[in-house]
């Protein structure tokens, strides 16, 4: 998708939603899940696993979900961000982190 199309308030890009969901944040969250079978001493396992995916989902919807409800503000502060920009409809953001 274009730059012009995510200013009508589309979906946007690959770039856009990368930056609004903060991927280059994302590597610091199976630590979490990790440590916690580790604290358990559980090896690896499936539940392991489920937790890390798990824990993804909710750190990217949480992401969504602030610039969500920070979008006012953004507006004044921080207006390059996807949704002040137009770059990502604030619906979709909303629609994304339910879905995650």
């Amino acid at each position: 998708m274009t730059r012009a199309a995510g200013k009508r308030g589309s979906w946007g890009n690959v770039g856009d939603w990368a930056e609004l969901l903060r991927v280059s944040a994302l590597f610091t969250v199976p630590g979490d899940a990790l440590a916690g079978a580790a604290a358990a001493r559980c090896g690896p396992n499936r539940g392991t696993a489920l937790a890390v995916c798990a824990s993804l989902c909710l750190y990217e919807a949480g992401m969504a979900l602030n610039d969500w409800a920070d979008r006012d503000i953004d507006a004044v502060e921080r207006p390059g961000r996807p949704l002040p920009s137009g770059r990502i409809a604030p619906g979709a953001a909303l629609t994304a982190a339910t879905g995650l």
